[in-house]
């Protein structure tokens, strides 16, 4: 009804309704009870990733209890037996010592090997370095195993030169499909090359050695003796490899001595060629 509305006698007013406020009471109790059931499955899935966390874990240690080899090969060693004591990060024992025992070096429980191809490692001397490249053929024999060489490549270098030995470490792979060479086995490696740049071969005897320098002793024009500074390479024992220094027509003393001097006219007698380029 409305203000000024007449209102004849037995009409019916309207009454007034308390479900408005009851109806919002209700709302605000539904809302709370929905918040604790987020809050109850929030934490149950927490705990769903914990347990799930934990399984990971034991599956994590009971997978300590097996071995698996890294790649298919040959097990050439093994350095536990039965009942041996095995750590995470401790070093283990060799089966010669008590197996409840924990010593020596940390050498693994197997050594493993892939004998499909086979590295050997070979120190060429610095007079010949210049000439090892990769992809360079190379021979291989080792006494009692192989009845005639085996054909291997130069796989890489260390590309610097030791400066103790003043050799260059070469990588040398070899095909072994058939298994017939066995790792560890000493050989010897072929290389058809020789120094780089000219070099010429003489008697060791013919070095000079003294304070000036490593000299040969050269017979000059009339006779004359002339004190040649020379670099040598490769020492073969009998002969030296001359680097530089020489140009290979010389005519050289094979056993100077102490009383030559330079200029002193001689009287040279020829001997065999020992010299090669």
């Amino acid at each position: 009804m409305r203000e000024g509305a007449g209102s004849p006698a037995g009409q019916s007013r309207p009454r007034a309704s308390h479900d408005g406020p009851l109806r919002g009471r209700r709302r605000r109790g539904r809302g709370r009870q929905a918040g604790r059931r987020s809050e109850r499955v929030a934490a149950a899935e927490a705990n769903v990733q914990a347990y799930k966390a934990n399984v990971q874990r034991l599956l994590a240690l009971t997978s300590f209890q097996r071995v698996v080899a890294p790649f298919a090969g040959t097990v050439i060693q093994r350095n536990v037996d039965v009942g041996a004591l095995v750590t995470a990060g401790s070093p283990v024992n060799n089966i010669a010592a008590a197996p409840t025992t924990v010593t020596g070096a940390a050498n693994g429980l197997f050594e493993v090997a892939q004998i499909d191809t086979l590295r050997v490692f070979v120190n060429v001397p610095q007079a010949y370095a210049a000439n090892v490249k990769v992809g360079l053929p190379a021979r291989v024999t080792a006494r009692g195993q192989l009845a005639e060489p085996v054909k291997a490549t130069v796989t890489r270098t260390s590309s610097a030169i030791d400066t103790g030995t003043r050799t260059l470490l070469t990588q040398v792979d070899i095909p072994n499909p058939s298994h017939r060479m066995l790792p560890g086995t000493f050989v010897y490696v072929d290389f058809e090359i020789g120094p780089a740049g000219t070099h010429w071969r003489i008697p060791a005897t013919a070095l000079v050695f003294n304070a000036q320098g490593t000299r040969v002793v050269l017979v000059g024009t009339g006779n004359k003796l002339h004190f040649q500074q020379v670099v040598v390479g490769r020492d073969l024992g009998t002969t030296i490899d001359v680097q530089s220094g020489l140009e290979g027509n010389e005519t050289i003393v094979k056993l100077p001595t102490v009383s030559l001097q330079e200029g002193q006219v001689v009287t040279p007698v020829a001997a065999p060629a020992t010299n090669g380029g």
